[in-house]
């Protein structure tokens, strides 16, 4: 009998190695990458979250930027470090830009990643000095007007607020000229002292100076109104229907992250997004919090890659 429970050991032990190694997930801490500066959008929704997922996982969530190429130096850390559960990258928007952009990457867009869930999305909006154009229509007929003399200003070529303004263009049949800056305060600033005569970028860069009077805000990008801003008409439904740019953040891990771990993670960001806390601080950064499967946002990634393929084709930008 003694001999029988001797060799039944070994079996009854590998059998028992993967409960007892899932079961102790994690037993150390945890990190968030990001690849922006800090005290920015990125840094400060990583934050927000790494607070809240630290309490249901047990462990230190910490949070690590790596800032450089529009996010794609941390994209090519976090592909390579190992599949254990360990490593999360918040994601945005920025991402499919990528894809399209550049001519070669250190890593596959879709391939390299396991995608866990989005976080939030928002759109962007279009803005004007304050009395210049009483609608987004009456600035669309100006720059077809006078092709080529309107500017609009953004934060960079090849930035997502870059191709929106492209996007417009083509969709509309403007011309308008495309000013980049170095992020978009930098672009507000130049829409204040006439540099240029609309930008386009988030809430969060546009919304202080529109309540201060100094901004119209003549449209947002999302096909439907945004919930915070109600009164702002869409570009779809005044000079090009069907028009939809809403930007996101997300969390990403390396490829092959088992199934189990990949799960735990996803339960516990959509736990922390239910926190109606964790709404409101999203909700103050000019995004609506929302979760995802991670089909649900390989496929979100996978179309606005082929949205901002065409739309850097279509108008002539030159690939990196």
């Amino acid at each position: 009998m003694f001999k029988k429970l001797l060799a039944a050991l070994p079996l009854t032990l590998a059998l028992a190695l993967p409960a007892a190694a899932q079961d102790s997930f994690p037993d150390h801490s945890l990190r968030i990458v990001h690849g922006f500066g800090a005290g920015g959008n990125a840094d400060t929704v990583s934050r927000i979250l790494a607070e809240e997922m630290s309490k249901g996982l047990g462990q230190p969530v910490v949070v690590e930027s790596r800032p450089g190429a529009g996010g794609t130096v941390a994209s090519g850390y976090v592909t390579k470090q190992d599949p254990d559960g360990y490593t999360m990258q918040l994601m945005v928007g920025g991402h499919a830009v990528a894809a399209a952009l550049y001519n070669q990457l250190p890593y596959e867009s879709v391939d390299d990643y396991t995608f866990i869930s989005t976080l939030g999305q928002f759109p962007f909006f279009i803005a004007a000095r304050a009395g210049e154009y009483e609608s987004i229509n009456a600035l669309i007929e100006a720059a077809k007007a006078a092709p080529g003399t309107l500017k609009i200003g953004h934060s960079g070529v090849g930035s997502t607020q870059h191709l929106t303004g492209e996007l417009l263009d083509l969709r509309t049949g403007a011309k308008f000229i495309h000013v980049p800056y170095k992020g978009g305060a930098a672009a507000s600033t130049a829409l204040m002292g006439g540099e240029v005569d609309v930008i386009i970028d988030t809430g969060t860069v546009i919304r202080g100076q529109a309540e201060a009077g100094v901004y119209d805000i003549l449209a947002a990008t999302s096909e439907n109104r945004w919930p915070d801003s109600p009164d702002v008409p869409t570009v779809s439904e005044t000079v090009s229907p069907g028009f939809d740019v809403v930007s996101w953040t997300a969390i990403g891990m390396p490829a092959d992250v088992p199934d189990d771990i990949a799960e735990r993670i996803r339960g516990e960001v959509h736990k922390a997004l239910e926190l109606p806390e964790v709404q409101e601080k999203i909700g103050d950064l000019g995004a609506k919090a929302g979760g995802s499967s991670g089909e649900e946002l390989k496929a979100l990634i996978e179309g606005q890659i082929a949205v901002w393929t065409d739309v850097i084709d279509s108008a002539g930008i030159d690939k990196r």
